[in-house]
């Protein structure tokens, strides 16, 4: 008994927010394995069962992303105003029962709409940025390392889960796979939802596990960029350059990742690979890239972020170069490493947006951010498949995405982080600090130097406390 009481105050006293990233964690790892990477495994059966086309296959997925760019800002809103774990519950919800009903469809348009309207809408509501979003609010100090565990979690995702949708595909079906994912994502989405909590402040506790005294409870140093972060409104956030900038860079991104993810298993089977193996080898792509995320999260705590962003951008040029210059497995090896080093930076790109903006409005700057980067992901996928239609062949489409990985990289090492937002004084607070003398908002009498009173009387509305010292004239 005493063992197991010691055990209960040791995990008693673990910081919460390491609950949260571990309930994330899981949660990406489904979200990534199941809702994302395992569309390009399905790519092909459903192709084939369909009988589709290449163009119209990708439709599928592709629509799903533009759903995104409607979905993104409001969902982002709704994490803000309401907090994560309904968004989580829902969405989860949503997205293995659309999968249980994709099971039976036949139809090409009853597919597209259930695969839109149920699954991607649920995975978008809660098994996207409302995750990160969720970790951002909790880490401060330690948000490179934090967000890029949780991000860890697609990936691992993708190294374990795509395996076994890989055997089940060829040995099962696509169906039968589908049917028993949504099942297993409904059963456990429930007691991992309820895990998360909205802020460390709901629970009296402070971001990163500080302590109030200990002197890292004041707004402490970003990472690896020795200034205090600020919260930006959303407006405030829209107003900078550097959103836009790091905006564009997201979209390019994100928006050449949809396509190659996505038609990366026919790309190998172009290069010579079986379907089966082809599959592996995309697993294997996530299987590296968990080790590189982690990398990343430890680099982007001592080290500027942007440089790291640029060199992964500059890899993944290289990557789709590899294609193109070398032949048979050794250009899918080639590929799938440079591909892993590229994931693994990329991770610090939502690392940025708080580090740059804060936690405040994290969801809303991102909902935005998606309803960009979804249309580039409606756009890529469908341009991929219509070049390989018309041409049998991937090569087009590869020499099209290296400048862009460049232009990419270009905009990560040119982002700056913005001043922060200047901010007007409450309109009455300056007549009530001269009526009191108390001079309050820097804690300075008319002449006097800065005194560091404490307040001792509440203060009017908007107005940042009272100093209580000797001219103010009030004492509670």
């Amino acid at each position: 008994m005493a063992s197991v009481a010691r055990l209960r105050a040791r995990i008693g006293r673990v910081y919460y927010g390491w609950w949260i990233i571990a309930s994330t964690f899981v949660l990406g790892a489904l979200s990534g394995g199941l809702f994302w990477q395992s569309n390009s495994i399905f790519f092909g059966p459903i192709k084939e069962d369909l009988r589709l086309n290449s163009a119209r296959t990708s439709i599928i997925f592709a629509t799903s992303r533009a759903e995104g760019s409607i979905a993104g800002p409001l969902v982002g809103r709704l994490v803000d105003v309401f907090g994560p774990r309904p968004m989580i519950l829902v969405g989860g919800l949503m997205a293995g029962a659309g999968y249980v009903l994709l099971h039976r469809v036949d139809s090409y348009w009853v597919f597209l709409a259930v695969f839109v309207l149920i699954v991607s809408a649920g995975r978008s509501a809660g098994m996207g940025q409302t995750l990160l979003s969720a970790v951002n609010t909790w880490f401060v100090r330690r948000r490179s390392m934090a967000m890029s565990i949780c991000i860890t979690g697609f990936s691992s995702g993708g190294a374990v889960i795509l395996p076994l949708v890989t055997l089940g595909v060829h040995s099962l079906g696509w169906r039968d796979v589908m049917l028993y994912s949504g099942i297993f994502m409904c059963v456990v989405v429930v007691p991992l939802a309820l895990v998360v909590r909205r802020s460390p402040e709901s629970m009296g506790l402070l971001p990163d596990g500080d302590e109030a005294g200990d002197g890292k409870d004041t707004p402490a140093a970003g990472p690896a960029t020795g200034e205090a972060p600020v919260d930006f409104s959303v407006r405030e956030a829209l107003a900078t350059g550097a959103y836009w900038v790091l905006l564009i860079a997201t979209v390019l991104r994100i928006g050449l990742w949809g396509a190659v993810s996505l038609h990366m298993v026919e790309i190998f089977v172009w290069k010579g690979a079986d379907r089966e193996t082809a599959g592996f080898l995309f697993s294997l792509l996530f299987f590296l890239s968990v080790p590189t995320r982690l990398m990343a999260g430890v680099l982007g705590d001592r080290l500027p972020i942007q440089p790291l962003l640029g060199a992964s951008m500059a890899l993944g040029g290289l990557a789709t170069l590899s294609l193109l210059g070398l032949e048979g497995n050794l250009a899918v090896y080639v590929f799938v490493v440079l591909l892993a080093l590229e994931q693994g930076g990329s991770t610090l790109n939502w690392v940025l947006l708080g580090n740059f903006f804060g936690r405040q409005s994290f969801a809303t700057l991102m909902g935005i951010m998606s309803t960009c980067f979804n249309i580039g992901m409606l756009v890529t996928p469908i341009y991929a498949g219509w070049v390989f239609d018309t041409t049998d062949s991937y090569k087009l489409v590869l020499l099209t995405f290296a400048p862009f990985y460049g232009l990419a990289a270009l905009f990560y090492m040119g982002v700056r982080k913005p001043r922060p937002p200047r901010r007007a004084a409450h309109p009455g607070t300056a007549r009530r600090a001269a009526k009191h003398r108390c001079g309050a908002l820097g804690h300075r009498t008319a002449g006097a130097a800065a005194r560091p009173w404490p307040p001792l009387h509440a203060a009017p509305e908007g107005h940042p406390g009272w100093c209580g010292g000797p001219s103010c004239g009030r004492t509670g």
